[in-house]
């Protein structure tokens, strides 16, 4: 074979007379100098993350108009066919789990028997897919979608304030019942679902200002027990009177779980009530932002005005020093009693479980409002997916990952699971981490992240740009054949938790109140165990492109 060059022979004379340790070190400097001179071999990244400064292709102004973009779509069915929607009653859970389970349609229900829905159109399972999410804020890719949503959170002068109109221009003062006027049991629709006791009003809108400034308007997203025909969790049912006018505020209004629950705290400590006002079935961005932990004091409005590309129109309410938007197809104003509590259940949860008693305050109803012939969004909470699992996962993805990019240019994408699994990948791995145990700095940052969701993180998972964090089965690859479980976790108890879990420890009153948390770097271990990894086995996206269209029709 002749003889090799001299360099050749000088480098295995060294090798022969230099201790292996001693080896090692020198091949980790001389790949990693490749790695900053841009020599290092290149992983191509599985999914894609498209920047979107481009901007929305289109925004609803209101509910109705998306329902109309999914019905041209074929994403939108009537059902006449009766449908049983009261109390001990399982056809609409079961209709939620059938549809949701196979990525099924929004569908309108124009024949729900149930409590003041006969004429009411109960719209179920709008946000039910991926796709339907993403086009609530103009894309049909959720991944654009995403982007486009930490880009906006992320780039508060992209936002658009709120634009104020007056009521003759608003469809949600069409109706307007004040006073000894207001009768919950008679003027709102009441639709149950499975085992629940009461029936409850589901992806409202519930807008709040600080109590001592009246700044501060914060919008959230929460349910609320109606009390006609209800069981009380300890038996026997509620006093009548509470049918009428009362609503029970299912969120905590221990801070900091909440801003309207830091709202509500302050009322209490200054012997105020604090005013709300409850908005149903709106402009579907507005759904979006409402669903996303803004930092305390910013205004949802305003960050719906950013993904939608322009302003969300509002109105003053009648009875309280609140707006509303515009366009919602019903209002109710109210006040928060917290000198009145009340136990509810049983109620089931995102998690998939029902609980059986929690406390609340009450909440009394001043005044209704809404349009002529309103539409009524009936859905509930079971184990996922459900009807608003997608619209909940969007900005809690993209409010990590807007947080995420902001320290660590080197995440590249945040899949959150329906049952709240944190998937995160990475542009970079093996030589191209910038350093050792890089995946376990990630896992920490996910948990040290702003906002409301990552710091409640139970599960997160950590892969490279060749994982698909969307691909379960891919995931679970990378963690078979790149995680060590003692090596490569981290486990942190008494980690925040996500307050509905039943496996921690909890209150009536409060939820849960710590947990802990898992971490798993399914990254691949250069430098941490190894200076080189096996090749990967795996077909060539393009190729099975082209072996697809070669064999379409056959196989």
């Amino acid at each position: 074979m002749g003889d090799r060059p001299a360099s050749c022979r000088v480098a295995r004379s060294w090798a022969r007379a230099t201790p292996s340790h001693v080896r090692r070190k020198v091949k980790i400097g001389v790949q990693w100098l490749g790695v900053w001179l841009g020599l290092a071999p290149d992983v191509r990244l599985r999914g894609r993350a498209v920047s979107t400064q481009k901007g929305v292709t289109m925004a609803f102004k209101d509910m109705r108009e998306f329902l109309a973009a999914l019905e041209k779509d074929g994403q939108l069915k009537h059902v006449d066919v009766p449908l049983d929607g009261r109390r001990d009653t399982n056809e609409l859970q079961a209709l939620m789990h059938y549809v949701c389970s196979k990525d099924g349609p929004a569908l309108m229900l124009n024949n729900v028997d149930a409590v003041n829905t006969k004429g009411v159109p109960i719209l179920f399972n709008p946000f039910g897919t991926r796709e339907r999410t993403a086009m609530t804020i103009g894309f049909r890719d959720w991944r654009e979608a995403k982007l486009h949503h930490s880009e906006v959170l992320a780039d508060p002068a992209r936002w658009h304030a709120p634009k104020i109109v007056d009521k003759s221009r608003a469809p949600c003062k069409e109706v307007i019942i004040k006073g000894d006027d207001v009768a919950l049991d008679k003027q709102i629709p009441h639709v149950w679902f499975g085992k629940e006791g009461p029936a409850y009003i589901t992806n409202a809108m519930t807008f709040s200002k600080d109590p001592e400034n009246g700044t501060g308007r914060n919008c959230g997203w929460y349910r609320f027990t109606q009390f006609l025909d209800a069981t009380h969790p300890q038996g026997g049912t509620y006093k009548p009177e509470r049918a009428k006018t009362d609503l029970a505020a299912f969120y905590w209004w221990n801070p900091p779980f909440s801003d309207i629950g830091r709202h509500t705290f302050k009322a209490s400590q200054m012997g105020k009530r604090l005013e709300v006002a409850i908005a149903g079935v709106c402009d579907p961005a507005l759904h979006l932002a409402s669903a996303t932990g803004v930092p305390f004091n910013v205004d949802e409005t305003a960050f719906a005005g950013g993904l939608r590309g322009s302003p969300v129109e509002m109105v003053r309410c009648e009875t309280v020093d609140l707006e509303v938007p515009a366009s919602a197809e019903w209002v109710l104003e109210g006040e928060v009693h917290t000198d009145e509590l009340e136990a509810i259940g049983w109620h089931s949860n995102p998690v998939g479980y029902y609980d059986r008693v929690q406390v609340f305050p009450i909440v009394r109803i001043k005044c209704i409002t809404h349009r002529k012939n309103p539409l009524w969004h009936a859905t509930m909470e079971m184990v996922p997916p459900f009807d608003h699992n997608y619209i909940a996962l969007l900005p809690v993805e993209g409010e990590v990952l807007s947080d995420l990019r902001k320290k660590i240019p080197e995440v590249h994408d945040v899949a959150v699971t329906p049952n709240m699994c944190y998937v995160v990948q990475l542009s970079v791995d093996g030589w191209r981490k910038p350093h050792p145990n890089f995946g376990k700095y990630v896992i920490h940052a996910v948990w040290g992240s702003a906002g409301r969701w990552g710091r409640t993180a139970k599960l997160v998972i950590v892969v490279g740009p060749d994982v698909d964090p969307y691909d379960l089965k891919q995931v679970e690859w990378a963690m078979m054949t790149r995680w060590q479980p003692v090596k490569d976790s981290i486990i942190q108890p008494d980690g925040i938790p996500m307050i509905l879990d039943p496996s921690c420890e909890k209150s009536p009153q409060f939820g849960a109140f710590r947990s802990d948390q898992m971490g798993i770097d399914a990254t691949i271990k250069i430098p941490e165990r190894f200076t080189e990894y096996p090749e990967v086995s795996q077909a060539d996206p393009a190729q099975v492109a082209a072996i697809a269209k070669k064999l379409a029709g056959i196989v």
